[in-house]
């Protein structure tokens, strides 16, 4: 059969073929076909109506299907993306080789009109509560969050893929130093699990700013909101094969005060907190989370002074004096600090004793030890309480 097209040197046309498969064109056959009516009334009247019909049909079942999505999205909320969730978990264990937080602690926001410090935790929380659907909470960890939050007024606890054992004990401590020391409340926004940027980097850490809502915004035009937090790594708190460890084989023997674990480190991190508590109260503020135009100065010029580091010092060198005048002896101040711990007297990088981590682990003793905890630490803690 031959193609219609001249100038189309096509050959071996199959004869049933109504277009030349080289060109496009008719072949004789397709132009016959197209000039006989009864077939273009079997065009119009049978296979493309059929087909009409099929897309009309697909269409329907498409649009049923996205009703019947929506009604139980609208049922289930969001456990109904929850095993999506399951399985990122598990890829995530996969790819990293250790499981780590679903939940991003690091989000930031700009140009939030925020009035009030009502509002200010109220953003705090809904940061935290809005992606927390996403974890595999147990329903004892939900109550274990809930329960010590009304006791010690934190805002936000999220505990999120934390195991019941570990959960129960990760809030034994926090309520246990609230027991000990019961007028902190008011400064700490939140405790949360979070991934560090590396997984050694921190086991728990204290955060006494963490710039949240309209960081590099203009204070004539937006209220600011910053997060005093206490933060624990994935790392351990998610990963039992670690925890089953002694904490001494990650920091070595005699970092931290005797009988030292995983989940007592957060009464240490507790003591970075007090610490900045009673050096608020001592400049007249409550905490630094609501941010105006206002105090914005007052509040920047606290952290910088607490950031010297002098605060602490000074509570140092007055139980430094106390105990030597009671046990009469000598002690210099990094002798005084070590025989709490090695952390206890740590350096910064001019060879300087960091008092901040000196008290903090008289509190993390205090915890642990209570009235059998050092002599040193004593000293510590009875001016600690008397500055709260």
């Amino acid at each position: 059969m031959n193609c219609l097209n001249q100038s189309c040197d096509a050959d071996d046309i199959e004869k049933e073929d109504n277009f030349c498969y080289k060109c496009g064109h008719w072949t004789t056959k397709g132009f016959s076909f197209i000039n006989n009516k009864s077939c273009v009334d079997t065009i119009f009247n049978g296979a493309a109506v059929k087909k009409e019909a099929n897309f009309s049909i697909m269409i329907s079942v498409s649009m049923l299907s996205f009703i019947i999505f929506f009604v139980i999205s609208l049922i289930r909320g969001n456990d109904l993306y929850k095993p999506f969730f399951y399985l990122k978990r598990k890829a995530n264990s996969y790819i990293y080789g250790y499981n780590v937080s679903i939940l991003n602690t690091s989000n930031t926001y700009n140009k939030k009109i925020v009035n009030s410090y009502e509002e200010s935790i109220k953003l705090i929380v809904e940061d935290i509560t809005s992606q927390s659907w996403k974890c595999g909470h147990e329903i004892e960890t939900s109550q274990y969050e809930n329960k010590i939050q009304n006791k010690t007024s934190i805002p936000i606890i999220s505990l999120c893929d934390a195991n019941d054992s570990v959960s129960k004990k990760i809030i034994s401590v926090v309520g246990e130093i609230y027991d000990l020391f019961p007028n902190i409340s008011g400064a700490l926004t939140n405790i949360s699990i979070t991934n560090a940027s590396t997984n050694k980097e921190y086991i728990a850490r204290f955060q006494p700013m963490f710039k949240f809502v309209n960081a590099d915004e203009d204070i004539a035009k937006y209220n600011k909101v910053n997060k005093t937090q206490i933060l624990l790594n994935s790392y351990y708190f998610l990963n039992e094969d670690i925890m089953d460890e002694p904490i001494s084989s990650v920091v070595g023997s005699g970092w931290y005060v005797n009988d030292a674990t995983w989940e007592s480190t957060i009464a240490h991190e507790l003591g970075h907190y007090i610490s900045f508590t009673m050096f608020l109260r001592q400049n007249n503020l409550n905490n630094i989370t609501f941010v105006t135009e206002e105090n914005e100065e007052k509040i920047n010029n606290v952290m910088n002074d607490f950031d010297t580091g002098e605060f602490s010092l000074s509570i140092i060198y007055k139980a430094l004096e106390n105990y030597n005048n009671k046990y009469n002896l000598n002690l210099n101040i990094e002798d005084f600090a070590l025989t709490i711990s090695k952390y206890a007297g740590v350096k910064d990088k001019n060879g300087n004793l960091i008092a901040d981590e000196t008290i903090a682990e008289a509190i993390h003793d205090y915890y642990l030890h209570k009235e059998n905890m050092k002599n040193s630490s004593y000293e510590i803690i009875q001016i600690i309480k008397q500055k709260l």
